[in-house]
């Protein structure tokens, strides 16, 4: 009996160790190593114990069937045993997959019923999360004040338990929620304090996302002056704790509010640093020399518009955006068409100057890079908020929204694979 005791053991702390570092093949390996010494044993509350972690990394592996049916045996001993927080923690995985397939109401069912019978002498920190995990589903549903509702008892929860990452991060939700709804001014109190809490753990990694989100909040509501001010802070952490992915995407933010701004010269530096720190797909350098192409249009330079005007070309071509590929082959025939007698003439740039002179950068576009920078970050929910939000801006102004409707679809289908 010690024997096969210490064989679970040893399986179950070395899968706890891969699933802590992602790893959840690993993590399912000794983890259905670890169930079989505990049927071995014999021992019910080892038995759903094991069930229940061995789902959690299933869930992890996108092995849905497999994984409902663990946290349902885990259900069944936690019912035999009386185990109230074995039975919270199985229905709050079932809740999960619940999410996953898109089963909402079910979803919401399970995770009140987990929240309803946790003892309150276990983790109260536990229970934070299943109220962070209830939240989520309501913002998927946008169903605004149940979300917050929930939210702010996570946020209570994470203070008096002196949690203070917790109680920013749930800052940062709520701060979504109020954005979602319209409520600007409490979105950006939200992010104040989250960026405050961030500040004082010294988080800086997690400060400049906070700081991120008030450079966004502001340049849409066109306080070009502080979000310069935020994002060329958000650039110094990023740069401090060589976050090159984050420091790109910092670079690109910024090269359009200072484009939004008129500053065209350090606009287009910041693209170039953007581009510089860039190590993603094609469509990443697409956007990036054509946004080098319209700076270099409105001052201008339209050699150097043509020579990035090229590169956007090929990249695009490389991702098969067959809209971008138009619209791009649109602009470089007029520049080729005008090359030989002189583009400098009224007559010539006139289609240009319709085009971008007038500086008024779709806020959309921004709303979407938030969206891709917080799917980087594997922020999938939050991205997915920004996506939705930047669809319905651009049907609004009927602009192509092939590129967003990708996203999402992405989102979506990442997120039904993963659990909260």
């Amino acid at each position: 009996m010690n024997g096969f005791f210490k064989k679970w053991q040893k399986h179950l702390e070395t899968g706890i160790q891969y699933l802590s570092k992602g790893n959840f093949i690993q993590a399912e390996k000794h983890l259905e190593a670890s169930l079989i010494e505990s049927e071995a044993l014999g021992v019910p509350v080892i038995i759903a114990f094991s069930h229940r972690l061995l789902a959690t990394a299933q869930v992890r592996n996108n092995k849905l069937n497999e994984a409902e049916s663990g946290f349902q045996e885990a259900l069944r001993y936690c019912l035999e045993l009386a185990n109230m927080k074995g039975i919270s923690e199985a229905k709050a995985g079932l809740a999960s997959i619940c999410f996953i397939k898109g089963e909402y109401p079910k979803s919401i069912c399970l995770y009140k019923q987990a929240i309803n019978i946790y003892p309150h002498d276990s983790s109260l920190l536990r229970l934070a999360v299943l109220y962070s995990d209830l939240g989520q589903i309501y913002v998927r549903v946008k169903k605004w004040d149940k979300a917050e509702k929930v939210f702010l008892k996570a946020g209570d929860l994470c203070k008096e338990n002196g949690y203070r990452r917790g109680e920013a991060e749930i800052n940062l939700y709520l701060g979504e929620i109020y954005y979602n709804q319209g409520k600007t001014q409490a979105a950006k109190k939200m992010f104040f304090k989250a960026a405050r809490i961030f500040g004082v753990i010294k988080d800086e990694v997690s400060l400049a996302n906070a700081h991120q989100y008030l450079a966004f909040i502001l340049f849409e509501s066109n306080s070009i002056e502080e979000a310069l001010l935020y994002q060329y802070r958000v650039l110094v952490l990023y740069l401090k704790h060589n976050q090159y992915l984050e420091i790109s995407e910092g670079y690109y933010l910024l090269s359009n509010i200072l484009l939004y701004a008129k500053l065209l010269d350090e606009a287009e530096e910041s693209q170039k640093l953007s581009l510089k720190y860039y190590k993603g797909y094609e469509f990443g350098f697409a956007i990036r020399y054509h946004s080098l192409a319209t700076i270099a249009i409105i001052k201008k330079e339209y050699e150097d518009a043509k020579k990035y005007y090229y590169q956007a070309l090929k990249f695009f071509q490389f991702y098969g955006d067959g809209s971008k590929i138009g619209e791009i082959s649109e602009e470089l025939t007029y520049l080729l068409k005008y090359e030989g007698i002189g583009i400098e003439e009224k007559n010539s740039y006139k289609w240009f100057d319709k085009r971008y002179f007038d500086i008024n950068i779709p806020k959309y576009e921004i709303i979407l890079k938030l969206a891709k920078s917080l799917e980087n970050k594997e922020k999938d929910m939050a991205a997915l908020r920004c996506g939705w939000r930047a669809l319905e801006i651009a049907r609004n102004m009927q602009y192509e929204t092939q590129e967003i409707e990708i996203l999402i679809q992405n989102l979506s289908e990442r997120i039904r694979k993963k659990s909260k």
